[in-house]
């Protein structure tokens, strides 16, 4: 009997592309490694119940001297169907999400890359299971910040102030 994983992709596309070669890189210059950053985002559309994965790399140079053979924007999104039953269906896509386009994101880096004028990049190994615990371990932290505020101020729980439409 087969199960039914509890995520699937169901398309994923990179609606931006930003690859630019560096002219003035010297590939024989001590090697430097770029200013790498990636984020996440989750968002779902509750009448088709299709969750959407943004994700979003970038890599460029630490500061205007610094020179690297590409600098490289790219965003790729996912479109991914979760099991209802899953209990943090947030971190799965986060984490599994995340991890399936990155994966993706990582080929069409190298593919893109091997046609210019340098060597290839290969996008260096993250977790995102990682990330996500430490946000989760951050957020706590601030919850237990805010309820030791709460407790020396006396007050019980928070006023919720209605947005006036």
């Amino acid at each position: 009997m087969t199960s039914v994983p509890p995520l699937e992709l169901k398309k994923y596309f990179f609606p931006f592309v930003q690859v630019a070669a560096d002219a003035e890189y010297e590939p024989s210059a001590k090697k430097i490694s770029p200013h790498f950053e990636v984020r996440t985002t989750v968002e779902h559309d509750e009448e088709n119940g299709i969750y959407q994965v943004a994700l979003e790399i970038i890599a460029e140079p630490e500061d205007e001297k610094s020179k690297i053979p590409y600098s490289i924007h790219l965003i790729t999104v996912g479109l991914f169907t979760v099991d209802e039953n899953f209990p943090d269906r947030e971190k799965l896509l986060k984490v599994t999400g995340a991890s399936l386009l990155y994966s993706a994101a990582r080929e069409f880096i190298i593919t893109v890359t091997s046609r210019g004028p340098w060597p290839q990049v290969i996008i260096p190994t993250i977790s995102f299971l990682q990330q996500e615990t430490k946000k989760t371990n951050q957020l706590d932290a601030d919850k237990t910040k805010k309820a030791t505020a709460t407790r020396k101020c006396g007050k019980r729980k928070p006023v919720f102030v209605k947005k006036s439409q």
